[in-house]
């Protein structure tokens, strides 16, 4: 077999590897392991089916519709995220969104925190109140979320806490959504990394 045939060979057989890997790969070119990010655990809102996503710089600037926002995660070195969402009929929680965020280093994450309360209206909808929180020695801001104006509407809640260079947010919705119950269900006992399904 010649040299580049093998050269070409080894170099295809990596690039599947990597391609099929654990690790997420972003704009950035950077992998991102889910081991390395922590969810709510399944057992946290029991009864309640879930599934986790990959959480992309896009799929957050969908979400606020606010033009250059992955240019802006990018200036504060996301590296990648996790979310897992628990949606169902439930007489406690009807909606949990849990998400992990990586950055590069804390001054990224603090950034990162600071644009969410800033811009907190394009990140919930509408009129949110906000209020300076720490839950488990973590600082961060509780968000009032605005209810619909229909009948049986539900309270919800969302916390977004720095923690060290990544950041943890966490938004409930049901008959029990409160700020009590969200610092509760934020203690990272309540959390596994995001490739559990546990």
């Amino acid at each position: 077999m010649k040299r580049s045939s093998l050269l070409g060979t080894l170099l295809a057989v990596l690039i599947t590897a990597a391609c099929g890997s654990a690790a997420t790969r972003i704009a950035q070119g950077t992998p991102v392991d889910g081991t390395a990010m922590l969810v709510l655990a399944a057992s946290a809102v029991p009864g309640v089916p879930s599934r986790t996503t990959v959480l992309t710089d896009l799929e957050l600037e969908k979400e606020a519709s606010i033009p250059g926002l992955p240019s802006m995660m990018a200036s504060w070195g996301y590296a990648g995220g996790r979310e897992r969402v628990f949606q169902g009929e439930s007489r406690h929680l009807t909606l949990v969104i849990s998400r992990s965020l990586l950055f590069t280093d804390v001054t990224g994450a603090r950034s990162f925190v600071s644009f969410v309360q800033a811009n907190s209206g394009a990140f919930f909808g509408g009129v949110v109140e906000t209020h300076p929180m720490v839950a488990q020695g973590r600082p961060g801001w509780l968000f009032t979320l605005p209810s619909c104006a229909c009948h049986m509407s539900n309270p919800a809640v969302a916390g977004v806490l720095e923690a060290r260079s990544g950041v943890v947010w966490l938004e409930i919705n049901g008959p029990d959504a409160t700020p009590a119950l969200l610092v509760s269900l934020l203690d990272p006992a309540d959390s596994v990394p995001a490739t559990s399904s546990g």
